[in-house]
């Protein structure tokens, strides 16, 4: 009886109901560069004997019902040691039919050429939401309604080719594409009370993207990683550096470079129950802002940065932001001699801005100033609390609810830890 009852709580877990929200991001987020990451404490696994606590493939459903999408149905399936030569491949999809979203993922990794020294990635995403919410640039009071509406469509690729003169550090070059298009969508949201949302084309006809576009960026990063695990981190540092650009030399129709850096550590204690995690991460933007696409602006808001605040809430040339989370042992046993499962719960804290120009970040954290004060009021805050759940060495899906002062239990169903 026990168990049924642990394997129904499995079930209606991850069958949670979910607002469901398309990450149609760029390529150029740090996504590549945190599966790059991950490839140490992956390869510690390979050897090691497929059994229940150690098997590194799983699917898992996506299913759930959010008032602005209706019923979201998808599935996720990760593999991390592909005929058994530590390839990994991941590939997902998620549609809501009574609004027509959809997202599909892939990503195939090699990180074993040239005796674990050369490493393949190759990924691509195509996404379509016929109604995503626009709240204005920069760190505004404009929620929790938005500003406007709009259609969203998302096509992106990118290969990167990394050198690991050591096992915890990786160096990296990337090629990617991004194809968005923007329309007026179906214009069914509300911006306060019975108000239809306006169309963003048609609200803010001068702002740089409005459109979309096309961009094509190269990268170089380097990636530090000595994590004991990718699904489970109990200990460790992942430091990532990034720098990217694009221009119109590259037949892109903006001209942009942006520089990324995310630093972050895990510490465990109680024989591992507990962890204590905290991560700190800063972006800048340099070019023209008539050059720069709203879309590709540093952003807070979402299951990835600030779980409080709606997916792409504040958009910036820049941004800081900070995070911390504690998580702690539930339970855990074996689902039919597949999978070991394993619950943790977690509460978190989120804290961050984004800043409109260079000039707006000098003056707020010039440290001839007082620094508690722009802080304290021009930061904004969010936390929560959720669940974590882990599939042997497979891959792990969270369950978080976030608060803030815009919104009240926000509710995500995402994969991967946040750090």
């Amino acid at each position: 009886m026990r168990r049924t009852v642990r394997y129904w709580s499995t079930v209606c877990a991850l069958a949670v109901c979910c607002i469901f929200r398309l990450r149609a991001n760029a390529i150029e987020d740090l996504s590549i560069e945190e599966d790059i990451a991950g490839l140490e404490a992956q390869r510690k696994q390979v050897s090691l004997p497929d059994t229940e606590a150690t098997r590194r493939w799983a699917i898992l459903p996506q299913i759930g019902y959010a008032p602005d999408t209706g019923p979201v149905i998808g599935a996720k399936f990760t593999h991390r040691n592909v005929l058994n030569q530590g390839v990994t491949l991941d590939a997902g999809g998620v549609y809501a039919a009574f609004s027509n979203k959809f997202d599909l993922n892939f990503v195939v990794e090699q990180p074993h050429l040239l005796n674990d020294q050369l490493l393949i990635d190759v990924r691509g995403t195509f996404a379509s939401d016929p109604q995503r919410y626009f709240f204005g640039l920069g760190n505004n009071e404009q929620g929790p309604d938005p500003a406007s509406t709009n259609s969203f469509q998302n096509i992106a690729g990118a290969v990167t080719v990394g050198w690991r003169p050591k096992r915890t550090i990786a160096l990296n070059f990337s090629i990617g594409v991004r194809k968005v298009n923007i329309g007026e969508g179906h214009g069914l949201g509300h911006c306060g009370g019975i108000v239809p949302c306006p169309f963003t084309v048609e609200e803010f006809p001068d702002l740089t993207g409005v459109h979309g576009g096309l961009v094509n960026p190269f990268s170089l990063s380097l990636v530090y990683d000595n994590r004991d695990s990718v699904v489970r981190p109990t200990h460790g540092w992942r430091a990532i550096l990034k720098v990217a650009h694009t221009n119109k030399y590259l037949l892109s129709d903006f001209q942009f470079t942006r520089i990324v850096a995310d630093l972050s550590y895990v510490y465990s204690f109680g024989e591992g129950k507990y962890v204590l995690g905290i991560r700190g991460d800063g972006e800048g933007m340099a070019g023209p802002s008539n050059e720069i696409p709203y879309w590709e602006l540093a952003e807070l808001g979402g299951e990835d940065t600030m779980r409080g605040f709606f997916p792409y809430r504040f958009f910036g040339k820049g941004r800081v932001l900070l995070n911390a989370e504690f998580r702690f042992y539930l339970f855990a046993f074996n689902f039919f001699k597949l999978w070991r499962v394993r619950f943790d719960g977690a509460v978190f804290g989120d804290g961050g801005r984004v800043f409109l120009s260079q000039k707006d970040a000098t003056n707020e954290f010039n440290f001839d100033t007082q620094l508690v004060g722009p802080i304290v009021s021009d930061f904004r805050y969010s936390y929560g609390a959720g669940l974590r759940i882990a599939l042997s060495e497979a891959l792990v899906a969270r369950i978080d609810a976030g608060f803030s002062e815009e919104e009240k239990g926000l509710i995500y169903l995402s994969f991967g830890q946040t750090f």
